[in-house]
């Protein structure tokens, strides 16, 4: 039994579980962490950044507040990047995690939105992973820089 005087001044009495019954529930609380520590740990995510460029090697300015988005060759699960003011951008998982797990990625690039339809900056190739052409892989390193080229419209 244990005392403890409480804000009041009161004595309050506690009685402590019997011993080996405290070491049973250390023992399932530390087995709890574990499974679910191992649970969570997921694939290691490494970090993508990078510029859009026009094929002469400028910034793709045009496109800022478009999106870089890639999609994993092995799983199809997908993250996304918004074009920077500088052509630049940063991939973040949907959950807001900077980075993704190493592998092949196929890329597709989409303008602003509200962008002009009927003169979009880049060839509408790049809208689609299926056309677009453009592929990354993410390696097992502290950052991934990666730059992804796009062709301007071309002219009917």
């Amino acid at each position: 039994m244990m005392r403890h005087i409480n804000s009041v001044g009161a004595a309050t009495v506690r009685e402590r579980a019997p011993a080996p019954l405290r070491s049973r529930l250390r023992f399932a609380f530390a087995a709890c962490c574990l499974v679910f520590v191992g649970c969570s740990a997921g694939p290691r995510i490494y970090p993508v950044e990078g510029m859009v460029t026009y094929e002469d090697g400028t910034p793709a300015i045009e496109l800022a507040r478009g999106t870089v988005s890639l999609e994993s060759v092995a799983d199809k699960s997908n993250a996304a990047g918004e074009i920077r003011p500088d052509g630049t951008f940063r991939i973040r998982s949907p959950l807001g995690i900077d980075g993704v797990p190493a592998g092949k990625y196929r890329v597709l690039v989409m303008p602003p939105e509200g962008s002009d339809r009927t003169r979009p900056p880049i060839d509408r190739q790049y809208n689609r992973y299926d056309t677009s052409g453009l592929e990354i892989t993410v390696e097992e390193k502290d950052t991934n820089q990666v730059t992804v080229r796009v062709k301007r419209p071309g002219r009917r």
